[in-house]
């Protein structure tokens, strides 16, 4: 047996989740508790305003990024006529 039996490729590895995601809530806001509407598990308040947060700052930067392309096409849709010298804009479909 070579020393290169015993090394596991990361490519073998394969991380599955088989759990409930607990994408559905149910918020109880008198009783200051959260429950999975899904499978009904209750959920540590803190741990769901931290994934949440989590989410949505990923979704701010999705957003920030797609801004700046969007400003970046859009300096690009103008171009110096060859005939007039003036910047002209391109219409693009």
């Amino acid at each position: 047996m070579s020393t290169r039996d015993n090394i596991i490729s990361l490519s073998e590895v394969r991380w599955k989740y088989h759990g409930c995601q607990h994408k559905r809530l149910r918020v109880d806001e008198q009783l200051a508790t959260v429950e999975c509407r899904d499978c009904g598990e209750k959920l540590n308040p803190v741990h769901v305003i931290a994934r949440m947060a989590k989410e949505e700052s990923l979704w701010r930067r999705r957003l920030d990024a797609l801004r700046a392309v969007r400003q970046k096409l859009e300096k690009r849709q103008r171009c110096k006529c060859d005939h007039c010298g003036r910047m002209t804009r391109i219409h693009v479909r």
